[in-house]
């Protein structure tokens, strides 16, 4: 039988406010952290919505800190790792405890006459 990597973990800790938060952190390099919200953070370099929950996945740094990788196309290469992160969490994490995460259910109230 194949083994198959997984490419991000997922653990809780304190951030530097005391809340304690949901982090995922990327296996390879760069190694790059995104930290679980229930609101965009504007002010973020990078952030992908897990879909249909008011959930985000907020970039929070590299295990190195807050370092931003300088070379060409990293700015891309983060937003196709955000938007990875955030299906990942979606398919092994919500998906697999639906009730764990129902408070932040987007509701389709929507109505369509036809």
């Amino acid at each position: 039988m194949e083994r198959v990597a997984i490419p991000f973990i997922t653990y809780r800790e304190n951030d530097i406010k005391g809340v304690l938060r949901y982090y995922i952190l990327q296996r390879d390099f760069p190694n790059n952290i995104g930290v679980i919200l229930s609101q965009p953070n504007h002010k973020a370099i990078c952030q992908s919505v897990i879909p249909g929950y008011n959930l985000w996945v907020v970039w929070d740094g590299t295990l190195r800190g807050n370092f931003v990788a300088a070379y060409p196309d990293f700015e891309k290469e983060l937003r196709y790792t955000m938007d990875n992160m955030a299906a990942w969490f979606w398919a092994e994490r919500i998906v697999m405890d639906k009730k764990r995460f129902k408070q932040f259910k987007v509701e389709n109230n929507a109505t369509t006459t036809q």
